[in-house]
């Protein structure tokens, strides 16, 4: 008896090809960079407190989310370096971000107020273009001036983000980073000063070559193996995928045939859009989806006679990738898909021997052992 049988579903996560794709990016960028590596959406659906973590271990510079809840875990399991939190908490809520040495991102005058009077660093947000969060470029010295002048509070990071999702995006998003480099450049030579951190480069500007003179980068999708334009893979640039495998097993095979597992829209899997059909594999052969519910999904056997309860079925491995996945539940691209993954106990493997990690059960904190939790107690298979 196990945990592994009672919960048979789960993720493969390789550190390793982690370990490599941050070898990669620092070869890629061709000079000396810092690295604030973006853990948002539990890393990419790979397990925030387990990566942050192996992050840490590689010496990347600090870590990045705007959930709350995922820095707090990491804070908790010994993660040390720096975490920027980017814009999410009202002004008033920012002592709790100090409370857990979090770095406040600011870009308003409510959020300068919020710090105001405080020995605090601080990352400004500017918005160059994207039109989401932050202060424009156009009223960005004047920010950083009025930052500059407040006492106690450091100036340690400005960034942008001007990711792109398709090839039409991109001349806007090489004329929005170069518009902020520009920027920084202005408000280092303006106040006499190097900005500690200063980056606008994430997956899709490190993945177009762009230009890009400052001395940070924030690569998201390519820590983990994944292009961040629809339909590009990251393999033909060098990138590993961080997930191997997502797999099940059969926990009932019917007369029809078709067989169920445990795995459905809890974990963030959907159902296919109308007049498609998505697949997933048994005993190496595709089987239709038939149905996904909120816990289950029922897949055609007709092409596996011989199957029963305990058999493997494969969602993400053996020849299907993320990105065939996305295509079929009509994501935009398969990190999109794959921050919707949830719920799933995460196998995690590094190292030249392959030797199985479940959860945190090899990780030491600054306190001692951390505790393990049901998952973390539990010797699992690799798959």
């Amino acid at each position: 008896m196990s945990y592994a049988d009672a919960r048979p579903a789960w993720a493969e996560i390789d550190l390793d090809a982690i370990t490599h794709n941050v070898a990669l990016l620092r070869e890629r960028a061709a000079r000396t960079v810092k690295i604030l590596a973006p853990v948002k959406a539990n890393a990419y659906g790979h397990g925030v407190e387990r990566v942050a973590l192996h992050l840490q271990t590689l010496g990347v510079d600090g870590l990045a989310t705007a959930n709350l809840d995922h820095a707090i875990a990491m804070r908790r399991v010994g993660v040390t370096i720096p975490i920027l939190l980017y814009g999410s908490q009202l002004p008033a809520g920012v002592d709790v971000l100090l409370d857990h040495g979090l770095t406040p991102t600011i870009y308003s005058a409510d959020g300068l107020r919020s710090v105001s009077g405080r020995d605090v660093a601080v990352h400004v947000k500017v918005d160059a273009g994207l039109g989401r969060l932050g202060v424009g470029l156009d009223e960005a010295p004047a920010f950083v001036r009025a930052v500059l002048a407040e006492p106690g509070v450091r100036l340690e990071g400005i960034y942008t983000h001007v990711a792109y999702g398709s090839a039409e995006g991109e001349e806007g998003s090489r004329r929005g980073m170069a518009a902020f480099a520009a920027l920084v450049g202005a408000v280092e030579a303006e106040h006499g000063i190097t900005v500690d951190y200063a980056q606008g480069a994430a997956s899709s500007v490190i993945a177009g070559g762009f230009p890009d003179p400052l001395n940070t980068i924030a690569p998201g999708h390519l820590v983990y193996g994944l292009h961040p334009l629809a339909g590009a893979r990251a393999e033909p640039l060098g990138f590993h995928k961080a997930l191997t495998a997502l797999r099940a097993r059969l926990i009932h095979v019917n007369r029809r045939p078709a067989g169920v597992i445990l795995f459905g829209m809890d974990n963030g899997y959907l159902p296919a859009p109308a007049g498609t059909v998505a697949n997933m594999l048994c005993d190496g052969r595709r089987c239709p989806v038939l149905s996904v519910s909120a816990e289950y999904t029922v897949v055609d056997l007709s092409a596996v006679p011989n199957a029963r309860v305990g058999d493997v079925v494969t969602i993400v491995g053996d020849g299907i990738a993320a990105e065939d996945v996305a295509a079929q539940l009509g994501a935009p691209s398969a990190a999109y898909w794959l921050v919707a993954l949830r719920n799933v106990p995460l196998r995690y493997h590094a190292g030249p021997v392959r030797e199985p990690l479940t959860g945190l059960s090899r990780q030491t904190s600054r306190a001692g052992r951390i505790a393990h939790d049901r998952r973390a107690c539990v010797r699992e298979e690799g798959r």
